[in-house]
């Protein structure tokens, strides 16, 4: 049995509080502002001072959701070939992860659909579909939230839309999940493999995409899959990889880094959006991520809290920031749909961390206690 390396993982809760909450703040403020097109319509660039140019430009800043989603991939990869160091066994790994998730995702759902009947029921225009605003969107697809296929779907990590778009990522999470004790058993050539597949999509989407492959299947397989494995990869010559970073002074690997996370916006900006040339900057900023923490012991305390409920905000936060819009609603009763003053929208953050830390205090800590204590009857050899 292979003993497992000893990584401090509090150290990466830091990096996982800074991905979940760079993405809650990126929905918050997508969601809840007007926008910088419809900024643009109502306010010409022509009659713009420096503070206009100044909340315009860093609005832009909360672009990269989606790339913040990879870091977690890459996270993801990593901590579990380290779960699966020393014992590849499925069923025992399953109900682990079943313990760790599932709770947390079923409270997730519930506070998802109490949040749409309580913002239905004050607000029914959110739901008519007369509103067809970005924010309106969303509250539109949750109309069907309760049909019973949707429900199903929901239940089964197949989720819809509306107050959990967000759950998206969760689906690739899980096929991983079902996949890693497999797989695990030969990093290197599910490394090469993952490679491979990436590539052929890279070099010839239209052939990927006309195997009319499921659409989970083919994300997993051509789109999102190389991010676990190459978190997986690093883990396994986790040695090797440090020794490269040595020699590095701190300094220039952070600047480095900063100047990586640059190339991640002006890859976005070049494609107007996410896409896989930016998605793999995501991955190389990850590891750049890992191995500065880990290198240098970094620990920031408020970020290391965060990151410990990390899963619970990336769950929770959608919903909230519609709880937040609808009482501003009930406060400003505003005469346009969208929050015109942009800090207005701000303080949805601070709500997203505290219901969330709720959630986490009510549902996933509890979760974290129960496999605390399997840990230590397995190490103790007392049964279950």
């Amino acid at each position: 049995m292979k003993e497992k390396r000893k990584i401090p993982f509090d150290i990466l809760d830091s990096i996982r509080g800074i991905a979940s909450l760079y993405v809650a703040i990126a929905h918050c403020r997508g969601s809840l502002w007007i926008g910088g097109s419809e900024f643009k319509k109502m306010f010409p660039a022509g009659t713009w001072d420096i503070g206009d140019y100044l909340m315009f430009g860093t609005s832009m800043l909360t672009r990269l959701a989606v790339e913040f989603v990879i870091v977690f991939f890459l996270l993801s990869g990593f901590s579990i070939a380290h779960s699966l160091a020393d014992n590849k066994a499925p069923l025992p790994f399953y109900r682990r992860r079943l313990i760790r998730i599932y709770p947390s995702y079923l409270v997730a759902l519930v506070w998802a659909g109490l949040v749409f009947l309580l913002t239905r029921y004050f607000f029914p225009e959110w739901y008519d579909g007369s509103m067809n605003q970005f924010a309106f969107i969303r509250t539109n697809q949750m109309n069907d939230y309760f049909d019973w296929d949707v429900i199903l779907k929901n239940l089964f990590y197949m989720p819809s839309q509306g107050f959990i778009t967000p759950f998206w990522s969760l689906t690739y999470e899980v096929i991983f999940y079902l996949l890693a004790p497999f797989l695990l058993r030969r990093v290197n050539a599910y490394a090469a493999v993952s490679v491979i597949l990436f590539g052929v999509y890279l070099a010839s989407p239209g052939w990927v995409s006309s195997l009319r492959l499921p659409v989970y299947l083919h994300d997993f397989l051509f789109v999102y899959n190389v991010y676990f494995a190459a978190g997986a990869l690093i883990y396994q010559h986790f040695d090797r990889v440090m020794g490269w970073f040595k020699g590095i002074p701190r300094n220039w690997h952070l600047g480095i880094i900063i100047a990586t996370l640059g190339l991640i916006y002006a890859v976005n900006f070049y494609m107007q959006t996410e896409s896989s040339y930016s998605f793999i900057v995501a991955a190389f900023f990850s590891c750049l991520l890992i191995f500065y923490f880990l290198k240098y012991s970094v620990r920031i305390p408020w970020l290391i809290r965060v990151g410990r409920y990390s899963y619970t905000l990336y769950i929770t936060h959608m919903a909230t920031v519609y709880l937040y819009l609808g009482v501003y609603w009930m406060i400003a009763r505003p005469q346009v749909p969208y929050i015109l003053n942009y800090f207005i929208w701000m303080p949805a953050v601070l709500l997203c961390l505290l219901a969330a830390y709720g959630q986490y205090r009510l549902v996933e800590s509890k979760t974290k206690q129960v496999l605390n204590r399997l840990r230590q009857q397995k190490k103790t050899g007392k049964p279950d």
